[in-house]
């Protein structure tokens, strides 16, 4: 009988063993928080597809209402902690603890994606602060104006491609638009995105960029790569940007045309870039650019499609302007792209990674007998961005689109309790290009139109709980309808 129990035994001893480990790291230190599994840790239900990692996370934040903080385990049991308290989500991103962990715990390798290891959201160290700093004067107001030629451009663009369309996908025909608007102030290009027939099936922009960041039987594996295993991303050999994604895009960097366009800019920048630097931040612009604003578009023509009285006081604004006045005015139409990112996110969490060790307060609100905790180099910070935009104590009824709420302040005047566009040093440099296209485009659709659902079963939106960037699981399907109700 014994023999029989050995083999059992030896590979529950190999397999489970090494993984159970690290599951009494928060107890053995007096930290309260969730029980985890072996190997999953309490991130199960994201490692089976069944919730996003944002969900996971969420259920954690609502579970401890009475913690500054909560010691809990991601994928592989590494112990983690999640921040609940606003003062110290606020101290680690913008205050005194930033520089003990200012970098993002994603996992690119630079040896593979060499494009991707520019971005300043995924570089490290003291690189990031350089890579920004490159990137940031190119979003200045002056700037913007220039590339305002290229978004009403593509706005037109945009009007025709959509003719005789009864219906719509809206992260499809967001992304044909964004990648309108990209290509040609990034790049100088015509990328032909809004065009169909042949020519659309031809289109390498098309081919190559719009299925990138869409949910496929890969998604949740390259997840987990990503915010979870740079080992796991060794085993399977993964690219943030895939190799021959990258050949196309170094050979796009250098037909470029060399007028009135981002990169243009950079190279005539403070700094001279090695060609390597500069088709990364080419990819940057390009990949930042498109994908989140896209996101932004479709989710907020699907929110204008299920309240019919929040678009009737945007389309009362749109009338009042004249279409006019896109750099600075439509304040109650950017307060709905805002409340749109407030409900979808574009990145449900944040993850930052100790890089010095400091010390967090007691874990407890009333401190009590609580001691205070050394955060060690290396532990992982979550920010939890979903939980905090869907906090009652900090946004009443949460769960209802109310483009009101970000009327009466700014969207950086709310702090840590908005978290759309990151915070702090290392925040979206493209924030204000972003805006800018996302409102020229609900200007120019809802001009003489309004949009509503396809069909009655898309009011229930259902996320993907696959994707690291958040993604409708089947899609925005919508139609446009002359303000008299006619197709």
């Amino acid at each position: 009988m014994l023999l029989l129990l050995l083999p059992p035994l030896l590979l529950w001893l190999l397999l489970v063993v090494p993984f159970t480990g690290p599951l009494g790291f928060w107890k053995n230190l007096g930290i309260q928080g969730p029980v985890g599994w072996p190997f999953f840790g309490n991130m199960m239900q994201f490692a089976l597809g069944k919730k996003s990692y944002g969900e996971v996370y969420e259920g954690i934040y609502k579970e401890y209402p009475h913690l500054k903080y909560v010691g809990f385990y991601r994928l592989f049991n590494e112990p983690a902690l999640l921040i609940r308290d606003q003062d110290l989500i606020r101290q680690i991103l913008v205050g005194n603890h930033f520089a003990n962990c200012s970098d993002n715990a994603v996992y690119v390798d630079p040896s593979r994606d060499t494009l991707a290891s520019c971005n300043p959201f995924i570089a490290c160290g003291d690189k990031w602060r350089l890579y920004r700093s490159d990137l940031v004067p190119l979003f200045t107001p002056s700037r913007l104006r220039q590339i305002v030629v290229a978004v009403n451009d593509s706005c037109q663009k945009l009007r025709l491609f959509l003719q005789n369309r009864s219906q719509f996908e809206a992260k499809e025909l967001a992304t044909r638009y964004t990648l309108q608007v990209v290509a040609s102030g990034v790049f100088g290009l015509d990328s032909k995105c809004l065009e169909s027939g042949e020519a659309s099936a031809r289109n390498p922009w098309l081919h190559w960029l719009l299925p990138l960041f869409q949910p496929s039987s890969w998604s949740l594996v390259e997840t987990m790569a990503l915010l979870h295993s740079p080992l796991l991303g060794k085993v399977l050999n993964y690219r943030y940007v895939p190799l021959s994604l990258q050949n196309w895009l170094q050979d796009l960097v250098l037909a470029s045309s060399d007028g009135a366009s981002l990169l243009h800019w950079l190279k005539e920048g403070k700094r001279t870039l090695p060609q390597s630097e500069l088709t990364g931040h080419a990819t940057t612009l390009l990949l930042e650019g498109y994908e989140t604003s896209a996101m932004l578009l479709a989710f907020a023509l699907y929110e204008l499609a299920c309240h019919e009285d929040i678009q009737d006081d945007l389309l009362r604004e749109l009338d009042e302007s004249g279409g006019a006045g896109l750099m600075g005015e439509l304040r109650y139409t950017e307060a709905v792209l805002l409340e749109t990112l407030r409900l979808h996110p574009a990145m449900q969490a944040l993850q930052k990674r100790c890089t010095k060790s400091f010390e967090l307060p007691a874990q407890m609100k009333d401190q009590g007998h609580c001691r205070p905790l050394e955060v060690r180099e290396g532990t992982v910070l979550i920010i939890p961005v979903r939980a905090i935009h869907f906090d009652p104590e900090l946004y009443p009824a949460p769960h209802q689109f109310q483009p009101q709420r970000f009327l009466a302040q700014s969207a950086q005047s709310m702090g840590c309790r908005f978290l759309g566009f990151g915070a702090g040093s290392r925040m979206c440099p493209g924030m204000r290009l972003g805006l800018l296209q996302t409102k020229a485009a609900v200007a120019t659709l809802l001009k003489d139109q309004r949009v509503i659902l396809a069909d009655e079963t898309q009011r229930k939106l259902e996320i993907s709980p696959l994707t690291f960037l958040t993604s409708a699981k089947k899609g925005v399907w919508l139609r446009l309808v002359n303000r008299t109700g006619k197709c």
